[in-house]
């Protein structure tokens, strides 16, 4: 199943660890576990520390269970995080397939994925285009982090 919440790309993968190590070994409620995602990693708000969750549960280093969320026991490895992220997040493969050798703006590659957006979430918003290429920055900056793109002259390529 793919997750669409993307929170904002850390700097460093470090970071990603430290929200993940924040999460408990032993399965707790989404309620709890945000709670210590807020206490424990800094995480702004309980918002921001659901998206973590589940986008951590599409990256393979959480794992959501019947009890709640529980980090996995597995090594943060960065090969994995950026399969599973291919695989896992809503978008991710088609945001990757759009990027080319030259360097291109994250509304460029919106454009080109618009309409994989669900008609429900156009209807949300008023202004969905520019939630969405929001949306779809994000994943670019996660792309980066993950050694998937690189920022190359105000935009977005695949990595040399």
């Amino acid at each position: 199943m793919q997750r669409k919440p993307v929170p904002p790309a850390p700097d460093s993968i470090e970071r990603v660890r430290e929200v993940r190590d924040a999460a408990p070994l032993v399965p707790e409620s989404e309620d709890d576990c945000c709670r210590r995602l807020v206490e424990r990693a800094g995480v702004h708000d309980r918002g921001q520390a659901s998206a973590w969750l589940v986008f951590l549960t599409a990256l393979g280093a959480v794992e959501e269970t019947d009890l709640g969320y529980a980090r996995s026991r597995e090594d943060l490895d960065c090969d994995a995080l950026a399969a599973n992220f291919r695989e896992n997040v809503f978008l991710a493969p088609e945001v990757l397939d759009a990027l080319g050798d030259d360097p291109r703006r994250a509304s460029d590659i919106f454009e080109t994925v618009r309409e994989r957006v669900p008609r429900w979430e156009r209807t949300k918003r008023q202004d969905w285009e520019g939630f969405w290429t929001e949306r779809v920055e994000r994943r670019l900056d996660w792309a980066v982090l993950l050694g998937l793109a690189e920022r190359a002259d105000g935009g977005y390529r695949r990595p040399d």
